[in-house]
């Protein structure tokens, strides 16, 4: 099977009339990338986690950050949150941000200012520099979207008890409802924009919850991935984009699926780094990844 009207591409090539051209970066977490790395085209999308620990002052400067691109691309940025961006998630940030951010005073209306730095909503839906998917869909430019912010559960999670608040902050669910949540991933999609890799593709971790494997393991959506397997072929999405998983930067095309599936984490995966209070960095060479996707394939 050969890719369905989809290329990569590199960022000095010129656009093609009938086609759109997606800049796609995940996993910046506050790590202020260079805008020159970024080439011109008509959407970028980043795939969650814009900030270190999701702290009120973390978002703001994520989303100043992600704003200062907008003018780059045709019709601006679509984004989706992260499981560090916790505020973002209105199921459980008012239980758990006592807990995980007692320094901070958050109430139902400062989540909705923080949802409103990535969401415009006061201009014309077609060219809304920033849009924020949040587990929904939409038409950009005659392509079919649906993003979705949710992850599983780590070891440390699951270790929680159920009525434990921070067992779920940060769109952390448990198997069951991530079934029910990925069956909402409509067919007929031309792009769909996760956090979580589906399990067993450009998933591997060294370091899966702060804790240093000997050997790879896989830390991708068991649901997901047989959610995009239950479906038809003419169902399936052609582009699949996530991130994450920081080990496991790369494109993927899938001959049985019929999906490219592209995990774009900008930064490094060290949480060694993390725990002792010092900052993510910027992959040695890193560059975000340019697709061309045909408008009417």
């Amino acid at each position: 099977m050969e890719m369905r009207d989809i290329a990569i591409m590199s960022a000095d090539t010129p656009r093609t009339p009938g086609w759109l051209r997606l800049v796609i970066v995940s996993d910046t977490h506050n790590v202020d990338l260079p805008i020159s790395l970024f080439p011109e085209g008509d959407l970028l999308i980043h795939a969650g986690d814009h900030t270190k620990n999701g702290l009120f002052s973390e978002l703001t400067d994520a989303a100043t950050w992600l704003r200062s691109l907008t003018a780059r691309y045709t019709y601006g940025v679509v984004a989706i949150a992260g499981n560090h961006d916790k505020p973002l998630d209105v199921e459980t940030w008012l239980q758990a941000a006592s807990l995980s951010h007692p320094e901070e005073r958050w109430s139902s209306e400062l989540m909705a200012t923080a949802r409103g730095l990535f969401k415009d909503n006061d201009i014309d839906a077609l060219y809304a520099p920033m849009r924020l998917l949040q587990h929904s869909a939409e038409v950009i430019a005659g392509l079919k979207f649906f993003g979705s912010p949710y992850i599983g559960l780590t070891p440390r999670r699951q270790a929680m008890s159920k009525d434990n608040p921070l067992r779920y902050e940060g769109f952390a669910r448990d198997p069951q409802r991530l079934i029910e949540l990925y069956a909402d991933i409509p067919s007929g999609l031309d792009v769909l924009i996760t956090h979580s890799p589906p399990l067993g593709i450009l998933d591997s971790s060294v370091q899966y919850g702060g804790v240093m494997r000997e050997k790879l393991i896989a830390i991708g959506s068991v649901a997901l991935r047989d959610r995009l397997r239950g479906m038809l072929p003419d169902e399936r999405p052609r582009l699949h984009i996530f991130g994450h998983e920081h080990d496991s930067r790369g494109v993927f095309w899938d001959e049985e699926l019929g999906i490219l599936f592209v995990n774009a984490a900008a930064v490094n995966g060290d949480q060694s780094v993390i725990r002792k209070g010092e900052y993510y960095v910027m992959k040695e060479g890193f560059r975000p990844w340019v697709i061309d996707i045909r408008v009417t394939p």
